[in-house]
Formats: C-alpha cells, sequence, structure tokens
C-alpha cells in the first residue's frame, strides 16, 4: 500500500482530442478505468475535474479555482488530501503503471517536497508525488499570477528520477495518438 491519495485530473478541454480523453477506450476499458485500477496501490483515490459527468460513480472533488491549468487539480488535490502525499495524475497517460508510482514512492526523503520523473527530456510534472507541506508554497504562486506547475516545482525540494525512453509517459494528445497507443501496444483498434 502506497500511503498516499492519487488524484486523476479530467478537467481539460481535450480540445486536439475531439473529444474527453478520459472516456475514450483502449483494449475494452475507458482511458479513466485503466488510470483508476492503476492507482489502486494507492490509500485513497480521487477525480478531480470542472464538472462532475453525469452518472459518474467514483469519488469526484470540483476544481478549486475557475482557471484551466493543471496547477488548478494540484491546488485542488492538495487542500483535500487527508495524507502527506499526493500523486497528482493526467489522465491521458494511459500506458502509466504501478511500477512507476512505486519508484516513486521508493525514493521519498525527508527533505524531498515532490518525487517527479525526467523522462523524454522533460519532467512529468503531471505524474508526480508532491508533499502537502508545499501548500503555502502553491498558494502564494498562485497569488502572482503564475500558473506553471513547472515555475512552481523549480521552487521546491525535487528529486528527479530518470525513466530515460519510457513510452509509458506518452502524453495521449490526438485521435492519432489514440490509434498509435492501441496499435502499438495493445493491438487492436477500440
Amino acid at each position: 500500500m502506497i500511503q498516499a491519495s492519487a488524484f486523476i485530473l479530467i478537467g481539460g478541454k481535450s480540445e486536439r482530442f475531439g473529444s474527453p480523453k478520459w472516456q475514450a477506450f483502449i483494449d475494452g476499458k475507458s482511458i479513466l478505468d485503466r488510470t483508476w485500477d492503476v492507482c489502486s496501490d494507492f490509500e485513497h483515490r480521487f477525480v478531480i475535474g470542472k464538472n462532475e459527468p453525469k452518472n459518474f460513480k467514483k469519488p469526484f472533488i470540483h476544481d478549486e479555482l475557475k482557471i484551466r491549468a493543471p496547477i488548478n487539480g494540484l491546488y485542488t488535490a492538495l487542500k483535500h488530501t487527508k495524507t502527506d502525499w499526493v500523486l497528482l495524475l493526467s489522465g491521458d497517460l494511459p500506458l502509466v503503471d504501478v511500477n512507476v508510482f512505486q519508484t516513486l514512492w521508493d525514493a521519498r526523503t525527508e527533505n524531498a517536497d515532490v518525487l517527479i520523473p525526467l523522462a523524454n527530456d522533460k519532467l512529468q510534472v503531471v505524474c508526480a508525488l508532491y508533499r502537502k507541506n508545499v501548500l503555502p508554497v502553491l498558494e502564494s504562486v498562485l497569488q502572482n499570477n503564475n500558473y506553471s506547475v513547472y515555475s512552481f516545482v523549480e521552487k521546491l525540494n525535487s528529486i528527479k528520477i530518470e525513466f530515460d525512453g519510457d513510452k509509458r509517459f506518452w502524453n495521449m494528445n490526438t485521435q492519432d495518438d489514440l490509434a498509435e497507443i492501441r496499435t502499438c501496444f495493445f493491438h487492436n483498434s477500440e
């Protein structure tokens, strides 16, 4: 058991994708259900978004702020968590697995504020573990109208864990991405 809370973000507009990404299916399962299941080792799991979908059956938390940015999801998660650590996880990483989370969790130190993957030369700020005590720093950043999670992470004591060339961080932004993920990893078309 990972003694942290997982918060899955589904609040994006999905403009390039054309429909809510979390509703797309891979290998007979929705992206959200795949993501939800891969977070089953966490003490608590929640979904964060602007509006709760109709007939939604998972614990849902409305975004705290009016802005459309991942930092809103992080702020909402930190405000609502009852655990010392939160996983902020984008709902468009269909290949991420429990081994990523366990690797992050195992990298904790007493002084770390954030445990963040570095994959394909990019910090994966929406697949990272954040300590709850960073909330005052985040509130200060938000008061200055800075909505970049990357800028926020620079202010923290972060541990970057390398996942070089790792396909588990494939961000699904378009229908073409979805088709390629299905073909390359699941050998099907739905």
